[in-house]
């Protein structure tokens, strides 16, 4: 099956477990202050990829389980600050430390942040073309998100991608944090990495 598969797919599917991994960290969260029973019903195990892709339909599956994985993280979120809105700051401290875990080495520059942000972050399918980079510096890198491809999830969960982009700048600053880079936004489209 290996000879099907390329360092894309698997790059790919590591941006999926990545996502995992913090739906599942929400979850524990949501469990242990009572918003949910258990956690099942919005996290996933992702097995080695060679095991379970469909080799007839490699990019419509991989397609399929982004989807489902962005689906899951915006239900869970979407429930929780359903039921108190003053979460989202908690939310914030949760995801600041997932970040921090993955911190990008310090003494980076802000090329090598950019490149640990997009083999971190799902950001559709390669060929969507996302994010285009607008500046491409060691001391600063600029890039514009060109499409939303994460609202529809939001929508179908009655939700706005507000708590979306406020949580994933707080990813990316949990992911600097000791590098001596700051990220910012003005509008979740034009993003920018630079020396503090």
């Amino acid at each position: 099956m290996s000879m099907f598969l390329g360092p894309i797919h698997y790059w790919l599917y590591n941006k999926i477990g990545n996502q995992e991994e913090l739906t599942k960290q929400i979850a524990d969260y949501a469990v242990k202050a009572g918003f949910i029973n258990d956690h099942t019903f919005y996290t996933k195990t992702l097995p080695p990829l060679e095991e379970v892709i469909d080799e007839g339909n490699i990019h419509g599956w991989l397609q399929g389980c982004i989807s489902d994985a962005e689906n899951r993280y915006a239900r869970l979120v979407t429930l929780i600050l359903s039921r108190d809105e003053k979460q989202i700051e908690t939310l914030e401290s949760i995801v600041f430390a997932f970040g921090a875990e993955h911190a990008v080495p310090t003494g980076s520059n802000a090329q090598t942040a950019y490149k640990a942000f997009d083999d971190f972050f799902i950001n559709g399918m390669p060929c969507d073309r996302v994010n285009v980079l607008t500046v491409n510096g060691p001391d600063n890198v600029s890039w514009q998100q060109t499409q939303d491809i994460h609202a529809p999830y939001w929508i179908e969960n009655d939700c706005n991608t507000k708590p979306y982009y406020t949580l994933r700048k707080r990813i990316m600053d949990g992911m600097l944090a000791g590098t001596g880079l700051r990220l910012s936004s003005d509008d979740n489209e034009l993003y920018t990495i630079s020396r503090n």
